[in-house]
């Protein structure tokens, strides 16, 4: 073979060579979560071919900064609510942006009311039904009445405004707690306005179901009126177990 074909040959045994070593220009792994320590060679360093005589390629140690937390969300509730044991610990805002926290009134007995201001069972029961008197005399004893607003956005009754309205012409005491994204309202099975549920002092669910038998102020069937969420209030205010734990939700 001539000499000017073993150049030729030796040049292009180069040129592959630096071909592999470039890692046909492909960017360094990057990492797949924050925070964490990651390794990372120069470009090309994983396509290279083990040789003892070329020295270790440089490591990089790059550390990645955790994002800086956004506006604070507040947790879904972890459980979903079921009789004789702890409800859903659960924080919302009110229509004046108050905090509540329902593990902050644990000793006390608390009501949960499903809430819309646009149901014509929440317009009875507070302009001519129960919930005239019914939360108000409740907070006097020391009982902790929560409307719950579970509404989608998209829904009227969601509006803060049109909460305002009701609560100004119904003279409403007890706070609303909005849940717009319907995660309280999920961990608890509320599916009808108002759905009711009694959690005595120690945090544990008493009663879930219908504010009564008479939707609308007509009681279901033959038999008289039960009032099933003073009923149970007054079960556990006593110390007693509740006699009538659960009941059908209208709304």
């Amino acid at each position: 073979m001539t000499t000017a074909v073993w150049r030729l040959a030796a040049s292009l045994v180069l040129l592959s060579l630096a071909a592999c070593r470039s890692g046909g220009g492909d960017a360094p792994e990057q990492p797949t979560a924050a925070g964490e320590l990651v390794q990372r060679s120069q470009p090309g360093a994983a396509e290279q071919p083990a040789q003892a005589a070329e020295p270790a390629m440089p490591v990089e140690i790059v550390r990645i900064q955790r994002p800086t937390a956004g506006p604070e969300r507040v947790a879904p509730p972890a459980a979903k609510a079921a009789l004789g044991e702890l409800a859903p610990d659960f924080t919302l805002t009110d229509l004046d942006g108050q905090t509540h926290r329902l593990a902050d009134y644990r000793g006390k007995t608390v009501v949960l009311e499903w809430f819309n201001p646009t149901c014509p069972y929440c317009v009875h029961a507070y302009s001519a039904g129960p919930l005239v008197e019914l939360p108000n005399r409740l907070k006097a004893e020391g009982v902790v009445w929560l409307a719950v607003n579970s509404q989608n956005p998209k829904h009227p009754g969601s509006q803060p405004a049109r909460n305002r309205a009701f609560v100004e012409q119904h003279g409403l005491k007890s706070p609303i707690l909005m849940d717009p994204e319907g995660l309280v309202g999920r961990a608890y099975g509320a599916k009808t306005t108002p759905h009711c549920f009694v959690i005595d002092p120690r945090g544990v669910l008493a009663y879930a179901g219908g504010l009564d038998n008479a939707p609308n102020g007509k009681v279901e069937g033959e038999g008289p009126r039960l009032d099933h969420v003073a009923a149970a209030v007054a079960d556990v205010q006593a110390g007693r177990p509740v006699a009538v734990k659960t009941s059908r939700a209208y709304g």
